[in-house]
């Protein structure tokens, strides 16, 4: 599964193992209150509970309050719980977004000692992705443009790892 589906599971199961909600509450909630993590747009969502329902995932149940029209409303089942928990470890402990903050987002899903082992794990393969970024670096002239492009990448790379460092602090810390 590619990453950025497998950060769109991550983040529509992690919203139904907190609350069970209509598709248009989902969307709403994605697009104003998420829309800094996830640009999953209401068709793309749609699709996904309609393949979840179909897996297992998720149930559905179609309710109606007063003369309002009829809604369907999805909640997660055990195997979507298990799914979610599944996506979360692995969106937690891998070096390469998208996703990783998806993740973030449900950590507090996870025991603290856990989370604090998947991001140092994380952290270990992205000062590996340091590592070959540096190198690569100095294959290239000065002012090329492929060593800009690495310049930029290794920038980022520095600033998740000082994230991490600072966030496994915090979690250590009991905060």
């Amino acid at each position: 599964m590619k990453k950025l589906a497998k950060a769109h599971d991550l983040l529509l199961l992690g919203l139904l193992d907190q609350e069970s909600m209509h598709g248009y509450r989902l969307h709403e909630f994605l697009e104003h209150r998420l829309s800094f993590v996830s640009d999953l747009k209401r068709p793309t969502a749609y699709h996904l509970l309609e393949k979840f329902f179909h897996q297992g995932l998720v149930e559905r149940e179609v309710e109606r309050e007063g003369k309002r029209p009829e809604r369907t409303v999805y909640r997660i089942t055990a195997s979507g719980r298990k799914r979610f928990v599944r996506l979360l470890r692995e969106q937690l402990a891998q070096a390469e977004p998208p996703g990783g903050d998806v993740a973030y987002l449900f950590m507090h899903r996870l025991e603290p000692q856990e989370c604090i082992q998947l991001l140092e794990h994380r952290r270990q393969a992205v000062a590996e992705q340091r590592e070959v970024t540096a190198s690569l670096v100095q294959v290239h002239g000065l002012a090329s443009p492929a060593r800009l492009v690495l310049e930029h990448t290794l920038v980022h790379i520095e600033a998740e790892l000082t994230w991490l460092d600072r966030s496994v602090r915090h979690l250590k810390a009991g905060e």
